[in-house]
């Protein structure tokens, strides 16, 4: 950037400072004993730019405006590489207020200015292509010895490309520290649902095994309880068919008896009719008829036909009461089946479960859901085996009695009434021993949840863990990356540096000294023409020193000019010949407009200046004035 124009107001020593049509190119001296305001001259531009001097901290600004005054002023007027001319002003008061406005000069439109400290900071920076750090290690050299720039400086490592790269390896080690710390607090997260894990023991045997007692138990439960039914249904259907039946077989019984008297009057009926009807003259037929005729007065010829009826008769009857009699057997053989069913019943209470088996693995994996609940579950493996058949020669007995319809109703009731209540003590058993499976399973399901939960959150940790050590490689990978290509950086940077000094050294030093050794921690060495060997700077004198110290400084403004800054550049050097005699002052003089074509606009400060030295403008200050120029 070319500077057109300064004005400002109470900053520092000036109440009022104007430098208007300020030459584009050449030498702008500044000239005055000490404490005249040379210096005030230079830190006002770097106000106006940056707002901040050299000469005071961030946090002591106010000490910018003149003492005595409330508030500053100042406006600076410059082209950059595009062409435009602008207009920069920037107001600061005692109370730290701080204001800034940047636009192209005689325009006022808002959308073509810029209002704010950050907004005309990151303007100005991208208008004339370096911040404040690199213009203090370059352009602007003030109220110092012109000593080695310090390597680690900001600007330095700005100039040689290197800030963008410790930039990315801060952030690169960043992130590996924070990675670094989210890998150790993943693996103690971890650690303890690991140990979460160890407390819970999970048995992986032991949920298949309550499962299976619990279905056990559930069968038995529906076969003791379908057992119960049928023989109450049973017991009842015996109850009930038991005086039907002894009814019918009595009923049975007169039908046979009846049949066969009938069966049997039927056949002396018959036997008679023959006898006396084929058989007249045999004895027994003389004895019959005999007998007819005393008993039956009206016996004759007439009446014989009547013996055939009778039989007739009694024949038939024997029929009615022969088919009767075989209805009731039957009935009576129906019933049977019912006696078999419930002797079927009875015999079948041996198979079924007479009680809760308490099996002893299943009761241990049930002592070790309570100890690790601090739950009491109820064992059953103590309740008392009370057996289901108290006697069971007296059931056997029963079952054959029953068979043969000859056990009585009350005994069976009275029976079966007790087998019952057997099998509902069973049923109360069976119904406990499941109650406690079903609790010992919900609080085994409730510890096989929480450890699939916790093997979900150890797998989402280690796909974490692996993801941060993938991580972390990667940024060391790219931390070693970054590294050598810094140092590669740097080396050409110095290679660079070397080039451009080796062109102004000589110079500087009227051809003595032509080349410089640079590490990369920026040591200098010189190399001598009349020694021919490099010497360290304490071998040479201190005029000389600062001659190279100088052509230095003005490298590393050349190689900001060729990196960053487009079109021409002003360079600002308050007092750089103070330990110079006049012939390398004259030297110097006459060496700077030379050494770049960038570097068109040089201001350079002294006490005084030879009165037969020409300069494109000639500022003269004096320590009793407070304006600039004199009023």
């Amino acid at each position: 950037m070319i500077i057109h124009s300064v004005n400002a107001s109470n900053v520092l020593k000036y109440s009022s400072l104007k430098l208007p049509e300020i030459p584009e190119q050449g030498l702008i001296a500044i000239s005055g004993a000490n404490e005249s305001g040379k210096s005030s001259i230079g830190e006002t531009v770097c106000f106006a730019l940056f707002g901040r001097t050299f000469s005071l901290g961030p946090e002591e600004l106010t000490k910018v405006i003149r003492w005595g005054e409330t508030h500053c002023e100042a406006q600076l007027e410059f082209t950059c590489g595009d062409g435009v001319r602008y207009r920069l002003e920037r107001f600061l008061d005692d109370a730290g207020n701080h204001s800034a406005r940047l636009a192209p000069a005689g325009v006022n439109h808002d959308d073509q200015v810029v209002r704010g400290i950050e907004q005309v900071a990151d303007r100005i920076y991208q208008l004339i292509g370096f911040e404040y750090e690199e213009f203090v290690e370059s352009f602007y050299l003030a109220q110092r010895e012109i000593t080695t720039p310090h390597p680690h400086s900001y600007a330095v490592k700005t100039m040689a490309g290197l800030v963008t790269l410790e930039y990315c390896d801060a952030a690169c080690q960043e992130d590996r520290d924070d990675a670094e710390e989210a890998l150790s607090q993943r693996q103690q997260e971890l650690g303890g649902l690991q140990q979460q894990m160890v407390e819970l023991d999970i048995d992986p045997s032991l949920m298949p095994g309550l499962e299976s007692e619990r279905q056990t138990i559930s069968r038995q439960l529906d076969d003791t309880q379908q057992l119960m039914e049928e023989l109450d249904t049973a017991s009842t259907a015996y109850q009930d068919a038991m005086p039907i039946r002894a009814k019918s077989a009595s009923k049975a019984g007169s039908a046979g008896f009846f049949s066969l008297i009938f069966f049997l009057l039927a056949a002396v009926a018959g036997g008679a009719w023959y006898m006396l009807t084929n058989m007249p003259e045999h004895e027994l037929s003389v004895r019959l008829n005999e007998w007819l005729v005393q008993m039956v007065p009206d016996w004759g010829e007439a009446t014989l036909p009547w013996l055939l009826y009778a039989a007739a008769g009694a024949g038939l009857l024997f029929l009615v009461f022969l088919i009767r009699r075989g209805a009731l057997k039957s009935r009576v053989a129906a019933y049977s089946e019912t006696a078999s069913t419930l002797a079927d019943v009875l015999n079948r209470l041996d198979e079924g479960p007479s009680k809760v088996a308490a099996d002893e693995t299943q009761d241990a994996q049930l002592s070790e859901v309570e100890t690790d609940q601090e739950e009491t579950v109820t064992d059953t493996s103590g309740v008392d085996e009370t057996p289901a058949i108290v006697d069971r020669a007296a059931r056997s007995r029963l079952v054959t009695r029953i068979s043969d319809w000859s056990a009585t109703v009350a005994e069976v009731r009275d029976s079966v009434a007790g087998e019952l209540d057997q099998l509902n003590s069973n049923l109360d058993q069976m119904r406990l021993r499941a109650d406690e499976l079903n609790q010992a399973i919900g609080i085994e399901q409730e510890r096989l949840d929480r450890a699939a939960r916790l093997k979900e959150m150890m797998a989402s940790l280690n796909e974490k863990i692996d993801e941060r050590q993938h991580y972390i490689q990667t940024c060391n990978l790219a931390d070693e990356l970054i590294r050598g290509t810094t140092r590669e950086v740097s080396h050409q940077f110095n290679r660079k540096l070397r080039g451009l000094v080796s062109k102004t050294l000589p110079l500087f030093t009227e051809n003595r000294y032509e080349h410089l050794q640079i590490d990369d921690d920026l040591t200098v060495r010189a190399f001598s023409s009349e020694k021919r060997d490099f010497m360290d700077l304490d071998e040479i004198s201190s005029g000389t020193q600062r001659q190279i110290m100088l052509a230095v400084r003005l490298a590393l403004s050349q190689e900001l000019v060729a990196r960053a800054v487009k079109g021409g550049q002003f360079l600002f050097l308050d007092e750089p010949f103070a330990f110079f005699d006049e012939k390398r002052t004259r030297s110097s003089l006459t060496v700077l407009p030379t050494l770049s074509e960038e570097l068109n606009q040089i201001w350079i400060v002294a006490q005084d200046f030879a009165d037969d030295l020409k300069f494109d403008l000639h500022i003269q200050c004096d320590r009793d004035m407070d304006q600039l120029p004199v009023a």
